[in-house]
């Protein structure tokens, strides 16, 4: 009971500076960069326990897919996020557990990387909810920001973000980011 006790404080900890430090205005750095550099060092952040699980993780991006101008820090958080909860997904699954990560170029100036994970999925009253502040799954570890902060950074970054699942095939999570923000940048309040 004690041990549950301290888990729900520790969680509750970190709710404030995380909403404090989201609630900031956090400055855009643009620079150039390469999204295959940014997603495999990402994913390198979750290697150890994506293989004491068992889950196969794949990168599997055109190597002509154009640089673009972004924020790495921001985009890294963005794809730990998403990885992270993918791996999360694949917790109660026993074998054969995949994350993939494709990518390409759309026709309208901007790239679209999908993160596909083969776990347990989302029944569609959950979908509809993924993007809410404290709106959890994750019953005894999630704060609920994750997916909210996602959003925000994605689309302060000029993109958008959608997210695909069927309970018991997976779940599939889009990223679209524009080749040129200032084309595109949307500020969120």
């Amino acid at each position: 009971l004690l041990e549950g006790i301290e888990s729900t404080v520790e969680r509750a900890r970190n709710i404030p500076p995380r909403l404090l430090g989201f609630s900031r205005r956090m400055e855009v750095s643009h620079q150039p960069l390469y999204l295959t550099d940014v997603i495999r060092e990402s994913m390198e952040f979750l290697e150890r326990e994506a293989a004491s699980r068992g889950v196969q993780m794949s990168v599997r991006l055109p190597d002509n897919l154009p640089q673009i101008v972004s924020d790495r820090g921001q985009l890294q958080q963005v794809f730990l996020n998403v990885l992270g909860n993918a791996l999360d997904a694949l917790n109660d699954q026993k074998e054969n557990g995949r994350i993939e990560v494709d990518g390409k170029q759309a026709d309208n100036g901007t790239i679209i990387i999908s993160v596909r994970d083969n776990g347990k999925g989302m029944p569609p009253d959950m979908l509809r909810h993924i993007f809410e502040p404290f709106y959890s799954s994750k019953k005894d570890k999630g704060t609920g920001l994750g997916m909210f902060i996602t959003y925000a950074i994605v689309r302060r970054l000029g993109g958008d973000i959608e997210v695909q699942s069927r309970e018991d095939l997976g779940t599939t999570v889009h990223i679209r980011l524009p080749l040129n923000p200032s084309e595109h940048t949307v500020e969120v309040a």
